[in-house]
């Protein structure tokens, strides 16, 4: 005959070695049980050696809400919750609620499987494991994952790190509430997946106004050609800005874009507007910016921007600073490198830039029409070049 173990009765200390050889989805099941196991739970949390342990918190509206937390180094592990609406409120005896408008199934087990840490290469170590699982609600959806995100919340003592949209799942007064979620986002993804029907632009410029991203904003959404939006009118400028669909865009708008890391995708601009981004900079001005990449609409001649003497740099040593910084005169160092990853590999060719100041830049072009132009760090030892998913046509 079994019998009941008085877990919750322990001594702390007994406790939290027990919680300790839990995995994050059964400390989770066991927060959920009453109000005193969460607060037990949230007590071995708050433990200074767990503190740090929450890499990303990641929040998506959409017909399915996604909700996920990767626990990242000292846990390798991530949850991955579904909530979607029950369908079937007969067969309520299967279900067990666990907030207003809010249940889980009676066979509350996750399914598991192994994935990559880093996305860029799938099937490298360090592998996590990721505990994932369905949650439903009756009528409403707001309140159904708001009640969630509140209680990882409190227990993981974590906000949401991202919050992602996808608003023509949404009616006006439905995306007023998501806006109005009571945490600061540092990342923000705008996206509209259904191509039949016709953006609401207003709506979309009044996300755009009321978010405030300070880390990241992505836009994945195609508007008009007649959409515009003032990027200066951005309550903060996040670091990193992603537009998807950026035919929109003007190149004035590009000059004078503020974030740290821009990425223009699926661009209307030509080969000769990247020779002139090349020419403004060797005539002295500087971005806000510190690296753009652009999807051109044709192909990329950079040999033709290139007035300078030129200088051929091995690819073993393209990226050292001290090849250049020897030279007082003004030189283009030209260099090709086959940059490798696990969804694949990229040849990048390009040119290091010098001008008088002694400011570096460096140019790339891969795939013939995706171009980098980045503004190199003085106190960097080797120069540093970057990728998009773009290239491999993930995005």
């Amino acid at each position: 005959m079994s019998s009941k173990f008085p877990l919750l009765k322990l001594p702390t200390l007994v406790f939290n070695t027990v919680v300790a050889n839990f995995n994050v989805f059964e400390l989770v099941s066991l927060a959920l049980c009453s109000k005193s196991s969460k607060s037990q739970c949230k007590q071995y949390r708050s433990q200074t050696n767990l503190k740090k342990q929450i890499e990303n918190f990641h929040v998506e509206f959409s017909t399915v809400c996604e909700v996920r937390i990767k626990f990242y180094p000292s846990l390798t592990s991530e949850l991955m919750f579904y909530v979607e609406k029950l369908e079937n409120e007969e067969e309520m005896s299967s279900y067990s609620q666990i907030f207003d408008n809010m249940y889980i199934p009676n066979g509350w087990r996750p399914r598991m499987n192994d994935i990559a840490h880093d996305d860029w290469f799938p099937f490298k170590q360090p592998f996590i494991s990721e505990f994932s699982q369905f949650l439903y609600y009756s009528n409403d959806t707001l309140s159904a994952v708001s009640s969630w995100i509140a209680f990882l919340s409190d227990l993981f003592t974590s906000q949401p790190s991202l919050l992602c949209i996808n608003f023509d799942c949404f009616q006006k007064g439905e995306i007023d509430r998501i806006m109005n979620l009571p945490f600061p986002i540092a990342r923000f993804v705008m996206k509209h997946n259904n191509d039949g029907i016709e953006i609401d632009e207003e709506l979309a410029l009044s996300i755009l106004k009321r978010q405030n991203a300070t880390k990241g904003l992505k836009l994945e959404f195609k508007p008009s050609e007649r959409f515009h939006f003032n990027f200066d009118t951005l309550r903060k400028a996040p670091d990193h800005l992603e537009i998807d669909h950026s035919h929109w865009v003007s190149w004035q708008q590009v000059i004078e874009m503020s974030s740290i890391d821009v990425a223009i995708l699926r661009s209307n601009f030509s080969n000769s507007d990247f020779k002139s981004l090349v020419e403004k900079w060797k005539n002295g001005w500087t971005p806000k910016w510190k690296r753009i990449m652009i999807e051109f609409c044709e192909t990329l001649d950079v040999d033709s921007y290139i007035s300078d003497p030129i200088i051929d740099v091995t690819e073993s040593g393209c990226g050292r600073r001290d090849l250049i910084t020897r030279n007082i005169a003004i030189y283009a160092y030209k260099f090709q490198h086959e940059f490798s990853y696990g969804i694949g590999s990229i040849l990048k060719n390009g040119y290091h830039l010098t001008r008088e100041d002694r400011s570096i830049a460096t140019i790339t072009v891969e795939n013939n029409k995706i171009g980098w132009f980045i503004i190199q760090n003085d106190t960097d030892p080797k120069f540093i070049v970057y990728s998009n998913k773009r290239t491999f046509g993930l995005n």
